[in-house]
């Protein structure tokens, strides 16, 4: 038995089952859906699965190997007999998932994937316990208890009980523990409460009040990529407790997914913010409209037309059944978490009311934790971001206060570096430093490196490239609230001093001083789109800066997709169907320099950090940049850089 340190849960499971994902009272509905226009494809999926045969993959089954199809076959033949309410098919399930647990290994599937094969692995075995309960034995529910309990103890990066990691930044806010154990313990409550008492437990304790928090701003702090992917699993707890019990666990800005609207550009593909793994999942291709897994769960839960909108535009078998361009997901790589399904669409949508919010204004600012305001131009194919970036969340956000980047008719201001391996040399010392971003960096050219770094084996310098502070919140408790709180005290970078949004000006100015502590006195700002002005707007950013030194080496990054044209104080930056001319107006007589080509266009103060050719050919990382300094002497100097978003006829 599970002895938990937190009170036990205000809501609790009901006595009857099913209850995990839908209660009996939902049958009707689920089975009527079945027939909508926006199920059909799902439940051709659906059926498709429920044909396959276990004996096809009899090679991984019995060599105790994960494999994604089969845990969706587990999940869609239990679907299938609840649906029917035919106890042959049930008994059938049941029998070749009890084959199927005994021969899984923990020993097996043990790499980066493990905790994922794992809570899938227990998540589906949920399900069947749970739809399928009044078939099941008392000896059968002891099995399947006290084997997912085996799985969970050897595989779970979170503990079982749950009780590592930080909520804040790490994989414990992925499906761990707020679906696989989750399910898990909805389902088994009659028999074993604790374990619910536990997981829920500590969810309430830790994660709602966070949650309140880390969701308010609009945008996730993880960034495009993870943030999508962890907010799906946010909203797997939110829906499991409501169609549990009909009440939420969290505060509904846990629901909110306009931003994802906003960090979508008109190629489709999202701005690269923070650790990006949306432009080589596909083994080469970028991933168009990324975020509709997001949107189906937000609309689930919600019934927002927008989000319902944004993924059925974008809706593809791929979400359903992952097959990601002919690499071997099934078995080796991140789909293995069976995030999503035709089983999971043809129980969750349309599950409450739709209603159609007010259209997107095209300018939206997104407060603290953030500071960050975007422009979003569907007819003009425009996007520009500007982020103050008030507090720096951890995890997988990178060193960027005061970024940003312009896409029009392509990314002509962009983000640079890749995300090809967590914790490489080049992850380190370019990918997520200051210098691979839109932004300044203040250099006291005394200081070469800032330690050093071992990981994965290697041991390497820590390279200063005059960016921004890397703050560590210091806490001796490892979760949530007091390290939230620790967070707020330890990892503010910035503060905005005003916004405005309006038909004529869209601008945002922060003080990014609190930063830049070693170098900087004072930093401040500003970033203004105009756009009614020129031909697409005209985006100008201005610095006031404020060294501790006149001795130290300011610089202002801009990093583009080709290598640009420099002629005098204008910059002209091209990409496919855009072009931005960058004039440089203070300072004045300032030294413009171009870095990029080859290896080149991974650079941080001179030392190339370059990566694999095949990896760099996958991601949207550039040419290189330009980098703009004062070439007198003073411990002031502001920068001032106006630019114009303009059409090429291609």
């Amino acid at each position: 038995m599970l002895n938990s340190p937190y009170e036990k849960p205000y809501i609790t499971p009901p006595a009857e089952h099913p209850r995990v994902m839908f209660r009996e009272k939902d049958r009707e509905r689920i089975i009527s859906n079945f027939s909508h226009p926006e199920n059909i494809r799902a439940y051709e999926l659906w059926q498709r699965i429920c044909k396959k045969d276990f004996r096809d993959f009899y090679d991984d089954i019995a060599s105790g190997k994960y494999n994604l199809m089969v845990c969706f076959m587990i999940e869609a033949k239990a679907f299938e007999a609840w649906v029917e309410e035919d106890e042959t098919k049930a008994r059938s399930i049941i029998d070749y998932t009890k084959k199927i647990l005994k021969l899984f290994s923990t020993d097996r599937n043990v790499n980066l994937m493990f905790c994922r094969y794992v809570g899938h692995i227990v998540f589906v075995t949920s399900l069947v316990y749970d739809w399928l309960y009044k078939y099941i034995t008392q000896e059968e529910k002891q099995f399947f208890i006290l084997k997912c309990e085996e799985f969970l103890e050897a595989g779970m990066e979170v503990g079982y009980p749950p009780t590592k990691q930080r909520n804040t930044h790490s994989h414990s806010h992925e499906a761990q523990y707020l679906r696989d154990m989750l399910a898990f313990s909805i389902a088994t409550y009659n028999e074993r409460p604790d374990i619910y008492d536990f997981v829920v437990g500590r969810i309430i304790n830790d994660l709602v009040p966070f949650y309140k928090f880390s969701f308010s701003a609009g945008l996730h702090n993880q960034g495009a990529a993870y943030g999508a992917y962890r907010q799906v699993s946010a909203l797997w707890a939110q829906l499991l407790i409501y169609q549990m019990s009909g009440q939420k666990i969290f505060d509904e800005c846990v629901e909110n997914a306009d931003g994802y609207y906003y960090l979508t550009r008109a190629d489709g593909e999202n701005l690269r913010i923070g650790n990006d793994c949306h432009d080589d999942k596909g083994g080469g291709h970028a991933i168009k409209h990324p975020f509709a897994v997001v949107n189906f769960f937000a609309a689930a839960l919600t019934g927002n037309e927008h989000y319902r909108k944004y993924y059925f535009e974008n809706s593809r078998d791929e979400l359903l059944m992952p097959t990601h361009y002919g690499r071997d997901l099934y078995k080796t790589d991140v789909y293995g978490e069976g995030l999503y399904s035709p089983v999971v669409h043809l129980i969750f949508n349309r599950l409450t009311e739709p209603f159609t919010p007010a259209p997107y204004e095209k300018t939206r600012y997104f407060p603290y934790p953030a500071g960050i305001t975007i422009y979003k131009d569907e007819a003009k194919k425009t996007t520009v971001y500007m982020k103050i970036g008030e507090l720096w969340s951890q995890g997988h956000e990178h060193y960027d206060t005061g970024d940003f980047q312009i896409y029009h008719n392509g990314i002509l201001a962009s983000s640079s570096g890749a995300y090809y391996w967590y914790g490489c040399e080049h992850f380190y010392n370019y990918d997520t430093r200051t210098s691979s971003h839109n932004c300044l960096t203040i250099r006291d050219p005394k200081v070469k490196t800032l330690g050093q770094i071992t990981e994965w084996g290697e041991t390497f310098d820590y390279i200063d490239d005059g960016g921004t502070r890397m703050p560590k919140p210091t806490t001796d408790y490892d979760f949530e609230p007091d390290l939230a709180t620790a967070w707020q005290r330890d990892c503010k970078m910035a503060k905005v001093l005003s916004h405005t949004e309006t038909d004529e000006k869209v601008e945002i100015v922060g003080d990014l001083s609190m930063a830049y502590p070693d170098t900087a006195e004072k930093i401040i700002r500003k970033m203004t789109f105009l756009p009614k002005e020129g031909e697409n707007g005209i985006f100008t950013v201005e610095d006031e800066v404020v060294s501790k030194s006149e001795d130290f080496i300011k610089c202002f990054h801009i990093h583009m997709m080709e290598e640009p044209e420099i002629n005098g104080n204008v910059i002209t930056i091209k990409h496919k169907g855009g072009k931005l001319r960058c004039t440089v107006m203070e300072p004045q007589n300032a030294s413009i320099t171009a870095i990029g080509g080859g290896d080149n266009r991974f650079t941080i103060v001179g030392i190339p950090m370059p990566i694999p050719k095949e990896y760099a050919e996958n991601r949207e990382c550039g040419w290189g940049k330009v980098i703009i300094s004062p070439t007198n002497k003073a411990k002031s100097h502001k920068f001032k850089v106006q630019m114009e978003l303009l059409d090429i006829q291609i």
